[in-house]
């Protein structure tokens, strides 16, 4: 079975409520309506792009671990307060 990547035209019908979500919807993802329906046909969830305060949000939260991390010579126990913190970032990057 060969696979075809060519691209085809598809139409559909939606209401103007529908259409107006899928309008925003993609715009909040970056995405072209196209792009984003691509996505949820093939089973990825399109998230939204992040804001600007969180990435200076997550800076700030890199440059903290840093600091700690360089303590880390001077206070073992801070070690364990650096992986606390690298669990934080990681469960704020999957909810935000």
């Amino acid at each position: 079975m060969s696979v075809n990547n060519e691209k085809v035209r598809l139409k559909i019908r939606l209401t103007e409520a529908e259409k107006t979500k899928l309008e925003h919807d993609a715009a909040q993802c970056g995405l072209t309506q196209s792009e984003y329906l691509r996505q949820i046909c093939l089973g990825k969830r399109p998230r939204p792009k992040r804001s600007l305060e969180f990435w200076e949000l997550l800076d700030a939260l890199y440059e903290i671990h840093d600091k700690l991390e360089r303590l880390t010579v001077y206070y073992p126990e801070a070690s364990e307060e650096c992986s606390q913190l690298e669990r934080l970032v990681l469960i704020l990057q999957e909810v935000a």
